[in-house]
């Protein structure tokens, strides 16, 4: 029996090649192929994480020995030829610092003492007192200032602390003036190219609290107005 022959255009859509490579395998070479540079490409990357480029452990070798002895104290390497050498240099130092103003911690190098007047009828500022001189109409407004001083290299030498001021400015050369810790300050600061005033003496080394009394004296005859002045502190070797 004769199968009748078909003829015409091709049936459409085609039907699509089998999506297996080879039998029981899914996926094509190609698929193969990019899953091959992945986990290449994976492999490099956690190479490099776990041995990060441009850190090296540095090593300077010391000695190197064979066949040495293996007795008690035997030296098996002997160092002598790479010994290694300490360095350093030793300096004095020495640090000046502004600790407390009137009782409260320094914050800055402005001490302002508020207003004041020669009979002590203002409010004194916190930390400040006022001491009235009747026998001479005055006033001194005053309050402690602690320093801190630290010094190293010194020896058997000692240091003391100095105030002076560089000029008058709009105080009277004799109204700021100094004192024992807690006191009325009484003696006036020396006003520059005089030699400044002794403060504290016998400074040594290691670091030492130095409180002093800082006040400003106000005369009945004073005019009103704004007083302004500056003191510079050091440190110098006796």
């Amino acid at each position: 029996m004769r199968h009748p022959t078909s003829w015409g255009a091709p049936k459409w859509p085609p039907i699509p090649p089998s999506a297996r490579s080879r039998p029981g395998k899914p996926g094509t070479a190609l698929d193969d192929a990019i899953r091959s540079r992945a986990l290449a490409l994976a492999i490099v990357v956690l190479s490099a994480l776990a041995l990060p480029t441009g850190i090296a452990h540095a090593q300077v070798a010391l000695c190197t020995a064979t066949g040495f002895a293996t007795s008690p104290g035997a030296v098996a390497c002997n160092g002598a030829a790479k010994p290694l050498t300490v360095t350093a240099t030793v300096r004095t130092y020495a640090h000046l610092a502004l600790d407390k103003v009137f009782g409260s911690p320094a914050a800055s190098l402005q001490v302002a003492m508020g207003d004041v007047d020669a009979h002590c009828i203002s409010t004194p500022a916190p930390g400040v007192t006022c001491a009235r001189d009747a026998r001479v109409g005055a006033a001194t407004w005053y309050g402690d200032l602690r320093f801190r001083v630290k010094l190293a290299g010194l020896g058997a030498t000692r240091a003391k602390l100095t105030g002076v001021r560089p000029t008058t400015d709009s105080l009277p050369s004799d109204r700021l003036v100094d004192g024992d810790r807690g006191s009325v300050p009484a003696r006036a600061y020396a006003v520059s190219p005089a030699s400044p005033t002794d403060l504290r003496g016998g400074l040594g080394n290691g670091e030492t609290t130095v409180t002093r009394s800082l006040g400003l004296k106000v005369h009945g005859a004073d005019p009103p107005g704004a007083w302004s002045g500056a003191a510079v502190y050091s440190i110098v070797i006796e």
